[in-house]
């Protein structure tokens, strides 16, 4: 019972606490408080089953709490958008695993006045409190009758307190609402605490007809691209564009799998103009990636190095902020508006009365099994012509193979068994990293010397200079370990386990 929540009426406030604080206990002063509830986009805070408050009174304070956590308190000069923004300690700690590089945002916004009961023991310590929230009310979204609720906050360690607090609230007539005060203004305005999930996977059966699985499939991608769609251009966070790229690679690995079940009308210009947005996408999602690895490459390199590499940083963000004005114009030109809106617009309308293609009506699942093993294939036979000498561009060549693959499984997963499709997907994940790291390394080593020039032909110092030979160094040992590591990556993959994982997919759904 870590927290029990009661409403009370707003006649009966006096005698509720006259009743709890004959108990025991006591409490302080009411302060009128602004109450913010923060987490990430897509709600990774609450799917923790943890609550981040940001409250203001007379001081700013943010409040981590949630079932078997001691909340935490931490007063604050600046209101936090990122980790960065708090100071190092253990409160910093406790979100970096979840919050990542993603940016704090407002989810609702309420007013009240805010008292706290305490019951403490013979020795003085705190074993329960309570808390009166009075004249409750949005200050965002609808306008709601204001109301007065009480919650019961367990102490580790002394339950039967906070049970006998529950006891004497319910033997004054109150009953125990199913959420807290925050959970309930959430509900009143429409908010959804759990966030936007990108997730790729929709419901499916594998005898429906593949057109309408297909359609299905792009319009929860579809879904997905809008949702990341003004995130990114305001670069709220550098996983929007992460998820909006993702979104729309899942979006043409669909469509190319899409020949014989969608309209050759509607399949052309659509391949046409989602390949030209996600090359939009490309250069602002590198140059993403390298400073968010920044510290990863530089740190091995000592102090020095990473001191005298800071010109190369300063010149990394300012091409990364051209290069998201770029895709910015593109993602508010009437070319993509126009893009969305007729795609969005096919996916919802009912068909027409032109003849589909000749996969259109056939049960989705024979042919997604098809256009999975048809990847598969193609993956294998790459892969064997892979060796020491293969030039880098093929193995980017067999990455994006990979992927595709990969996005096909994850786009129509829910036709698949679980067991086999984890067994399988644990062997081509381990694929897809080795290859990742070798081309992350060969695209930053690429850029690197580009960078080297631009700062050469500037004055930039000799130290600078050396230090980017440094890190150039090791980058490239990052490639040609990877490289190495390949043959044997591939070897667990192009194997009888996994073939037999595939198998065991493809039986499943090839009715």
């Amino acid at each position: 019972m870590p927290v029990v929540t009661f409403r009370v009426p707003a006649h009966a406030t006096s005698d509720v606490i006259d009743a709890i604080t004959e108990l025991g206990l006591a409490f302080g002063p009411r302060r009128n408080v602004t109450t913010t509830l923060v987490d990430t986009f897509d709600g990774r805070l609450h799917g923790a089953g943890l609550r981040l408050e940001l409250r203001r009174s007379e001081l700013i304070e943010l409040v981590l709490s949630g079932e078997n956590v001691v909340p935490a308190h931490l007063t604050v000069d600046v209101v936090p958008r990122v980790l960065a923004d708090l100071p190092s300690g253990p409160f910093r700690s406790r979100l970096a695993a979840l919050v990542d590089v993603r940016a704090l945002l407002p989810q609702l916004r309420i007013r009240m006045g805010r008292s706290t009961g305490v019951w403490r023991d013979r020795t003085g310590k705190v074993v329960a409190i309570a808390e009166l929230h009075e004249d409750v009310h949005l200050l965002d979204g609808p306008v709601i009758d204001r109301f007065t609720m009480i919650e019961v906050h367990e102490v580790p360690g002394y339950a039967k307190r906070s049970d006998r607090v529950v006891a004497v609230l319910q033997d004054v007539g109150l009953e125990a609402c199913g959420s807290d005060t925050l959970s309930q203004c959430a509900e009143a305005a429409g908010i959804d605490l759990a966030g936007f999930t990108s997730s790729a996977t929709v419901p499916l059966a594998p005898g429906m007809a593949s057109l309408e699985g297909f359609r299905a499939v792009l319009a929860n991608l579809a879904v997905s691209i809008a949702a990341n769609w003004q995130g990114t251009i305001d670069q709220i966070d550098p996983k929007f564009l992460h998820d909006l790229r993702i979104a729309v690679r899942r979006t043409r690995t669909v469509l190319g799998a899409s020949k014989s079940v969608l309209p050759a009308a509607i399949l052309d210009p659509a391949r046409e103009e989602f390949a030209w947005l996600a090359g939009a996408t490309g250069a602002a999602r590198d140059l993403d990636v390298y400073l968010l690895e920044w510290e990863r490459y530089t740190d091995p390199l000592g102090v020095e190095a990473a001191a005298a590499l800071a010109p190369v940083r300063d010149v990394l963000a300012r091409h990364r902020a051209e290069a998201h004005f770029e895709l910015a114009g593109v993602l508010r030109s009437e070319r993509a508006a126009e893009l969305m809106a007729e795609w969005r617009y096919w996916l919802a309308e009912p068909l027409g009365d032109d003849t589909l293609p000749r996969r259109a009506d056939q049960p989705l699942g024979r042919t997604v099994a098809k256009r999975i093993a048809r990847a598969h294939k193609t993956l294998i036979d790459g892969g064997r012509l892979i060796g020491p000498d293969t030039p880098a561009e093929d193995v980017h060549s067999l990455r994006k193979d990979a992927k595709k693959l990969r996005y096909l499984i994850e786009c129509f997963g829910s036709l698949l068994p679980d067991k086999p499709r984890r067994q399988y997907v644990k062997r081509l994940k381990a694929l897809q990293e080795n290859l990742g790291e070798h081309q992350d390394a060969e695209v930053h080593i690429t850029l690197l010397r580009s960078l080297a020039a631009e700062l050469d032909a500037t004055g930039a110092a000799a130290r600078t200079m050396v230090a980017i030979g440094q890190l150039t160094e090791r980058l490239d040992q990052t490639r040609v370990s990877a490289r190495a590591e390949f043959a044997g990556r591939f070897a667990d993959y192009d194997s009888p386990a996994t073939k037999h994982s595939l198998d065991a997919l493809l039986r499943a759904i090839d009715t």
